[in-house]
């Protein structure tokens, strides 16, 4: 596989991933919102919306890693950063690159791990009772996205010449 279909590929992946973090976002305010209501209007809150909406907080931040790094969204240590000469820094994010991908990649293999884990024990969720294996193994594909967008950046940066 070409580096170029390589990119397109993440590059899909993460706007597909990032949509579906978009709407957890909004099912987040919504849910809220609506709890909020039913509280005030109906002096009762909605049932789980505290499970639903830490399951949507999860999903939004674990499905919105690979777009937020490759949007270069993430914080760094630009002061120094920008101290440093062409050279040095091209030096600097391939090694931190490939630091990262190594832990990221296995932050994916030891939550698939996890959740398997889960899934053979059978645990659910406390108030709904839904199965976490699948918000784990969601999770997991998150970071398994965020590790590829970090090796897609890791593979431009080995490609171009000084």
């Amino acid at each position: 596989m070409s580096s170029f279909k390589f990119s397109g590929l993440v590059d899909g992946l993460e706007a597909v991933l990032k949509n579906i973090a978009a709407v957890c976002l909004i099912g987040m305010a919504l849910l809220t919102g609506a709890d909020i209501i039913s509280r005030g209007v109906f002096g009762s809150p909605i049932f789980g919306v505290e499970e639903i909406v830490t399951i949507l907080a999860v999903l939004t931040t674990g499905l919105a890693l690979g777009y937020t790094h490759s949007q270069g969204s993430n914080i760094g240590v630009e002061f120094l950063y920008s101290k440093l000469g062409k050279r040095a820094r091209r030096a600097l994010k391939i090694t931190t690159n490939t630091i990262s991908a190594a832990l990221f990649g296995t932050v994916t293999w030891r939550l698939y791990l996890y959740g398997c884990s889960i899934r053979e024990s059978g645990e659910v969720s406390m108030t709904l009772e839904l199965p976490t294996d699948l918000i784990i193994f969601a999770l997991a594909f998150g970071f398994g996205c965020f590790t590829l967008t970090i090796i897609k950046e890791l593979v431009m940066l080995l490609a171009v010449e000084e």
